[in-house]
Parts: C-alpha cells; structure tokens; sequence
C-alpha cells in the first residue's frame, strides 16, 4: 500500500494508523497538522484513523512570530 504525503509517495502497511506512520517518519505530533483530503483529522483521532491506498495527505507545520 501507498500513501502521499505532501506530493512524496511512502509506502505502509495495512491498517497503518496515522499516528504510527507520523511516528514512522520521525516527527512529533507537538506543532504540526495533518489532513486528509483537505480535512485536518483532530490529533485525538490519530491513533483511530486507518490510511487507505492512494490516500493524500497533507502535512502543516505550525509556525509562530509575527
């Protein structure tokens, strides 16, 4: 199975939850976002949402000053 992730392909397992391929690449969850066709999944739901084949993601990384 594939997913994209900000136009990258990676390849996953299935039943693969969003928090573990986050987690998978090294990243943590502290001020980033992701969403799933254009829908940010809240970060409670993480650990619930299966990634599908071909799903797109999109990773926002939160950046402060003014």
């Amino acid at each position: 199975m594939e997913v994209i992730l900000n136009d990258k392909q990676y390849e996953i397992k299935e039943n693969t939850t969003l928090s573990a391929f986050v987690e998978s690449l090294g990243l943590k969850p502290e001020g980033i976002a992701i969403a799933i066709n254009y829908e940010v999944v809240p970060k409670d739901e993480w650990a619930k949402t299966i990634l599908a084949d071909k799903m797109e993601l999109m990773l926002i990384h939160a950046v402060s000053g003014g």
